[in-house]
């Protein structure tokens, strides 16, 4: 069997560019956007329903106003009525000024204890035949006789496709007063309620019966299978939901249920119609996020390919000079870091060629070695004589010293540090004394400010000759901020935690001392065994918390000790 041969593929480098490019570029653009469109749309939507429901609760409350303003006269004229010896054209006085404030009572009339009415006044517009009527058989004004209740309202019913409401409000044992009450003024504003281009409002009562509606044909119909007509019957608060009916349509709807009529507001409308808007600002955000992705997309490419086509011609000339062609020279220009990046190559070509023709390539190999290794080094590495000249430093320290210039080698370090807590404490680390054991000398440098955290480990060594001879110093930088913040976050979450379960037990070691002592109720001798129970192993997890709190202080350093001497033998004693 052949063993199967393995293909290393190859990404071109201008592909990664364009590929990384697009991702910084056009990734968090299109992160950003749809998370934006779709808070907006929630948002949107949610104001929607909250319209939709302020609609049915509007209305709800003008059908209780309305039957509440009537409910508050006939207050006023059964306190005059219950005066004795009131003539009856006084009472049929103040029966005809009510009726002449409301243009929607049909009538008004007083009952005797049997139902038959005694002084009647109608309105001529919405009672066409007027008569005295004998209720001793209505069911609702039997419920009110034999009860205790002040005012009974009837069913709603209909009069030539006009809605009627009967109010019934207790005198006295002996009169009633009866109102017939047209709501067709309030139906004709329901009809009115219009929002988009077919949201409309309905009313239905407690059976699921339409009893308001803006089609005509639709009054008595059930509705009871519409989702949100069961929903609205069962509740007695304000709601909305999504729902579809029966013809597969998505319809947002919301209800206001009206207790005093036991019956519903329903306001709906189709949820594409309702949402119309915010469809439309959505794909608008989506076209304009879209367009904005193509064009960081080109700029992207346009990048890529600016960066790759020096670094390409780069790793080409390298390839040259690796082949010991000294010859050739870059001519690109780009105006950038880059440039010097190329004349420097240049240079350098220049300058392997007289190595070369001197004929000292073990040297230079040998050198290059060297510097690779000290300039791949993750750690900051900076090496000064005694004096604090320096005699090398890597880029990465020349990063962290916040050093930007090169060609150091000779200058003083600290002349070029910023920072003066920076600059004195690598003038005293350079200047001490090495020990005899030639032991490291390591020291943390802090360097956070208000708004940042920074912490830097300098570890420094004496630098010898093979003949024992010190020349010098090599000194090591960390960064070692994440370190610190991890052991800091450890601290404050060790601490939060234990505080915040000695907040808890504090507590229940007082409940239970109320309960030992009987300020909650005498304990018989069971119950007070088992309150001592919990009230000793509260003490034990107190004491255990504690325990971790000093625990805490010990690695931080914050406790004090205090030292003596003891014997071991008392100590055992009193563990075992």
């Amino acid at each position: 069997m052949v063993p199967a041969v393995k293909k290393n593929v190859k990404l071109p480098l201008f592909v990664k560019f364009v590929v990384i490019m697009i991702l910084l570029s056009a990734g968090p653009l299109a992160f950003v956007g749809l998370r934006t469109i779709n808070i907006n749309r929630e948002a949107l939507q949610t104001s929607i329903l909250e319209l939709h429901t302020q609609l049915a609760k509007s209305f709800r409350d003008k059908i209780n106003d309305h039957l509440g303003v009537i409910s508050n006269e006939v207050s006023y004229i059964t306190n005059v009525l219950t005066t004795e010896d009131i003539p009856w054209p006084t009472q049929e006085t103040l029966l005809k000024t009510m009726l002449d404030s409301h243009e929607n009572i049909v009538s008004i009339s007083l009952l005797d204890k049997t139902g038959y009415e005694k002084i009647k006044v109608y309105n001529p517009l919405l009672e066409k035949q007027p008569k005295l009527l004998n209720l001793k058989d209505n069911e609702i004004f039997q419920s009110l006789i034999s009860s205790n209740q002040q005012r009974v309202l009837g069913p709603l019913y209909f009069v030539e496709n006009s809605p009627r409401l009967n109010l019934f409000y207790r005198l006295s044992n002996k009169l009633t007063i009866f109102i017939t009450l047209s709501l067709q003024t309030l139906w004709d504003e329901l009809d009115k309620i219009r929002f988009g281009k077919t949201g409309h409002a309905f009313i239905v009562d407690n059976n699921g019966l339409i009893i308001a509606h803006k089609s005509k044909d639709r009054l008595l119909t059930p509705a009871i299978d519409i989702p949100i007509v069961k929903e609205a019957i069962k509740s007695v608060t304000i709601g909305s939901r999504e729902y579809t009916d029966k013809t597969g349509e998505n319809i947002v709807g919301s209800y206001a249920p009206i207790k005093s009529l036991n019956c519903a507001v329903i306001v709906q409308q189709p949820k594409n119609e309702a949402y119309y808007s915010s469809i439309i600002i959505q794909r608008q955000a989506i076209s304009l996020i879209i367009a904005s992705i193509i064009l960081s997309s080109l700029a992207a490419f346009l990048i890529a390919r600016n960066l790759s086509r020096p670094i390409l011609a780069l790793a080409s000339f390298a390839k040259r000079i690796a082949q010991r062609d000294f010859s050739g020279r870059l001519n690109i220009k780009t105006h950038d870091e880059l440039n010097d990046l190329i004349m420097t190559f240049n240079d350098m070509s220049a300058e392997l060629k007289k190595y070369d023709d001197m004929q000292i390539d073990k040297i230079i190999a040998e050198k290059t070695k060297t510097e690779a290794i000290i300039f791949s080094i993750g750690e900051g590495i900076v090496m000064t004589n005694h004096r604090g000249e320096i005699l090398l430093i890597n880029h990465q320290a020349r990063n962290m010293l916040g050093i930007e210039q090169t060609g150091l080698e000779g200058q003083y370090l600290w002349n070029y540090l910023q920072e003066q807590k920076l600059k004195d404490t690598l003038e005293e680390i350079i200047r001490e004394k090495d020990s005899v054991s030639d032991e490291p000398i390591i020291k943390e440098i802090d360097l956070s400010g208000d708004n940042y955290t920074k912490f830097y480990q300098a570890n420094k060594k004496p630098v010898t000759t093979p003949k024992g001879e010190k020349i010098g110093a090599m000194m090591v930088l960390r960064d070692i901020t994440l370190e610190k913040e991890i052991d800091r976050m450890k601290e404050d979450f060790l601490h939060s935690i234990t505080h915040d379960l000695r907040n808890p037990i504090t507590s229940i070691r007082g409940f239970l001392k109320f309960m030992i002592d009987g300020i909650g109720g005498e304990l018989n001798q069971q119950q007070k065994k088992m309150v001592e129970t919990m009230d000793r192993a509260s003490v034990r997890l107190m004491e255990m918390i504690n325990d971790i709190l000093d625990l805490a202080k010990l690695e931080s350093q914050k406790m004090e000790l205090s030292f003596e001497d003891v014997n071991l033998a008392d100590i055992t004693k009193s563990i075992f």
